[in-house]
């Protein structure tokens, strides 16, 4: 303001020939000069401001606070990536699974496939989701291929917490009102038919398994059925199974009972071995 007081006294002297040239000239130059002076201090005023701003940290999303990486007085330095402060979970009450699936199961596995899984903080509940996506980008390990499967969850309870592991049960197909057997039943052999499966047994017949020594799956299976107090075989036709139990389509019918185990005969009692130390005549030389 005192520049163009100057300025402006300067040139009303030049006007009436008081005042010289070089005295208007200094005087317009010291006013550019001053005008120059405000822009800076306005401009730092601005980067002040801005920097306040700065230090006012504000979410994007609105949610819950997860976890805090950073405590209050630490350094926080941003260079090529910005540094992870808080992390913030948007909305708990949708959550998302990533489960591994073998490569052997993945093809069964569809989007909208529903889904059984429990968690061990909740044992004896059952919670349900369903697949939403099937990742492409396979997961190896120890040569041990596996797919990212991704499962929606909805938690409204607020139950499930982030970071849980969770036994997941994907439900490729589901049937109801069947004939189901356990699966033991499908392994039970007597000890003779068991010894003349091994004795018959070829080099042919081994070579029929699969990659990585997994036998081929057939619907044909045997099984043995109590008549009177001889199990006696049986061939079924088995359907789906979840690993426990399996579905008979045909070769059974309800109430059949159906041998699952031997029961173990009793032994003879197994002979004391001798013990140099007891009773007994010694001879000495």
């Amino acid at each position: 303001e005192l520049a163009r007081l100057n300025a402006k006294r300067t040139q009303d002297l030049f006007t009436r020939k008081t005042s010289s040239q070089a005295d208007l000239d200094q005087a317009i130059a010291s006013l550019h000069q001053a005008e120059a002076n405000v822009k800076i201090k306005q401009g730092a005023l601005d980067k002040a401001k801005a920097d306040l701003e700065h230090c006012t940290i504000t979410s994007p999303i609105d949610g819950v606070v997860i976890s805090r990486s950073v405590d209050v007085g630490q350094t926080v330095a941003a260079s090529l990536q910005a540094p992870i402060i808080f992390q913030i979970a948007n909305d708990l009450t949708k959550m998302q699974i990533d489960s591994n699936v073998a490569e052997a199961d993945v093809g069964v596995v569809k989007v909208g496939q529903d889904v059984d899984f429990t968690v061990d903080a909740f044992p004896s509940q059952t919670f349900h989701g369903k697949v939403v996506q099937v990742r492409n980008a396979p997961i190896t390990v120890q040569n041990v291929v596996t797919y990212d499967t991704v499962i929606g969850v909805s938690n409204p309870d607020l139950k499930l917490k982030p970071g849980m592991t969770a036994n997941v049960s994907i439900i490729a197909a589901r049937k109801d009102n069947v004939l189901q057997i356990k699966n033991a039943a499908l392994r039970f052999r007597p000890p003779e038919a068991a010894a003349a499966e091994m004795g018959s047994r070829s080099p042919s017949s081994r070579a029929g398994r699969g990659v990585g020594g997994r036998e081929r799956t057939s619907s044909e299976r045997t099984v043995y059925v109590l008549s009177g107090s001889q199990p006696k075989p049986v061939q079924i036709k088995t359907g789906i199974s979840d690993g426990v139990v399996t579905e008979v389509v045909e070769g059974l019918k309800e109430g059949d009972t159906v041998v699952t185990a031997e029961m173990a005969t009793k032994s003879q009692p197994a002979s004391t071995p001798a013990n140099p130390f007891s009773g007994g005549q010694r001879r000495f030389p």
